[in-house]
């Protein structure tokens, strides 16, 4: 395995603080070639991406009670936000409930985190954030009809150098079967 990719996976951490510096096309645009990279349910694809620059949606998203359950750091000058959304029905066509109620969910969890890796590696910084109220943004972005918001990631130059939190030891988290 090549230790760049171990080394860039423990780079990225969740970044609250932001410097006021706009996040270059280019690198957006890198972001989300990542996530249409991910891979997905019977490469179904149900995602769609939506890149939010506008600083008054970006308020309005992050101001209670919108971002809600203590969310309120997110209003400290984010300067990007993408909203990970998907059409559930696109996974249950070829999957039924579980593609609805689950695949749709995975294949946007890892275009997020795709965004978050290529982020930490472009130099900037991301927090994935799911705790919103998904029909209060809904209509904020005029989603069109059948999409969900699965999870919210902020983008932007980190404002200071922040620690990654601990992680448990290997040993408390797998169980071998041999």
């Amino acid at each position: 395995m090549s230790e760049e990719i171990l080394d860039l996976i423990k780079k990225r951490k969740s970044v609250r603080k932001y410097e006021e510096k706009e996040v270059e096309d280019e690198k957006i645009e890198k972001l989300l070639e990542a996530a249409i990279l991910a891979p997905s349910a019977g490469n179904r694809q149900p995602w769609k991406f939506i890149v939010i620059k506008d600083e008054d949606i970006i308020s309005k998203v992050t101001s209670d009670p919108v971002s809600r359950f203590n969310q309120g750091w997110m209003d400290n000058g984010v300067p990007l936000m993408i909203a990970v959304c998907a059409d559930p029905k696109v996974s249950a066509k070829k999957y039924g409930d579980r593609g609805r109620t689950l695949y749709a969910i995975q294949d946007t969890a890892a275009a997020i985190q795709n965004i978050m890796l290529t982020a930490a590696g472009l130099g900037l910084g991301t927090c994935w954030i799911g705790a919103f109220d998904e029909v209060e943004v809904s209509n904020m972005l005029e989603l069109e009809p059948g999409l969900r918001i699965y999870g919210m990631i902020t983008v932007g130059y980190p404002a200071k150098e922040s620690k990654r939190p601990s992680r448990k030891p290997l040993s408390d988290v797998v169980r071998y079967i041999d």
